[in-house]
């Protein structure tokens, strides 16, 4: 009996060491487990912050090629195609806009270029500003000259385009004025005077260059007309094609047209002089006729049967009947 019982101490003593043994052996799996857990999640904390930091640096990449690219050709690098981009373009009807900068060369002569630097980036920044107001496209800045055209995208109305530029044009005017004694101050010779050109017409705009090196804009003898009037336009001043007057004619103030031979174009261009942008108050009244306590004031009225519109002649009747009625009546 003794002997039986010492067999089974025996036993149970083996299998306990086995037990530890089966232990000691799972608490060393737990350990190698959890260094590996520990070493993973390092790595991986790793791979997080390389990419995460990777991220950072494409997001600053991106914003860099902001300020250096048109929206559509940032837009086309962004949505690249497997193939890249291709030097794709098409023919739209736009407005376009160029403005430079009074008497600039002699300005260069009189202000230190820091100065200048800090001046003219100013200039241009406030400009770039309330052209995205408006929805312009920044086409390029050539020294103090800038070029912006609208109607690069799908609407319904035909004239805000040419709308849109000239409310712009009138903005960035004031906002000259705002800063002519900043320049003064720095040492310029005169107060900040610009002059504006704006032009419609159907322009060739997309991708243009080489495989290697393109760029966004538009090209086209509409173009060359915007440049030229500018170059004509008095200091101070917005100058537009009686292509654009049609488009605006119900906003603006502006002189009588008067023809004008454009240097590069063969045949005269009939340019108006604008004076101001209407009050909001004032748009929808007859823009060629306005009501006085005694009388009337007939406004330039300019006719082509091939070209105006019925709603255009409506109004020109409607001027010409009220202010003979009111001769009748005298």
């Amino acid at each position: 009996m003794k002997a039986a019982n010492d067999n089974l101490l025996e036993k149970y003593k083996n299998l306990s060491s086995w037990q530890e043994k089966k232990i000691l052996e799972g608490k060393r799996e737990i350990e190698d487990l959890k260094i590996m857990y520990e070493n993973l999640v390092e790595h991986s904390s790793l791979n997080e912050n390389e990419l995460g930091k990777a991220n950072l640096e494409v997001k600053e990449l991106l914003n860099s090629m902001k300020k250096y690219l048109s929206p559509q050709l940032f837009n086309s690098i962004v949505n690249m195609p497997a193939d890249g981009l291709d030097l794709s373009y098409e023919r739209k009807k736009l407005t376009i806009f160029f403005s430079d900068i009074v008497g600039f060369t002699q300005i260069t002569d009189m202000i230190e270029p820091e100065s200048l630097s800090s001046l003219l980036n100013e200039y241009l920044n406030e400009m770039s500003i309330i052209a995205a107001k408006y929805g312009g496209i920044i086409d390029k800045f050539i020294g103090d000259a800038i070029m912006i055209f609208f109607g690069d995208t799908d609407g319904s109305d035909e004239n805000e385009p040419g709308q849109q530029c000239v409310r712009m044009a009138f903005e960035m005017m004031k906002k000259t004025e705002f800063l002519s004694n900043g320049w003064l101050e720095k040492g310029s010779p005169s107060h900040l005077k610009v002059r504006m050109g704006i032009n419609t017409g159907f322009c060739t705009v997309g991708n243009f260059g080489s495989s290697k090196r393109m760029d966004y804009t538009i090209i086209g003898g509409q173009v060359n007309i915007a440049s030229r009037l500018e170059k004509i336009s008095d200091e101070n001043s917005i100058t537009i094609s009686n292509s654009t007057y049609k488009l605006v004619k119900d906003i603006v103030d502006a002189e009588p047209p008067v023809s004008k031979e454009i240097k590069g174009i063969s045949h005269p261009i009939e340019v108006y002089k604008l004076i101001r942008l209407k009050d909001e108050g004032e748009l929808g009244k007859n823009p060629y006729c306005t009501s006085t306590e005694s009388g009337f004031v007939l406004k330039p009225i300019s006719y082509d049967s091939k070209y105006t519109s019925e709603l255009e002649w409506n109004l020109i009747v409607q001027s010409l009947e009220f202010a003979l009625d009111k001769i009748r009546k005298k």
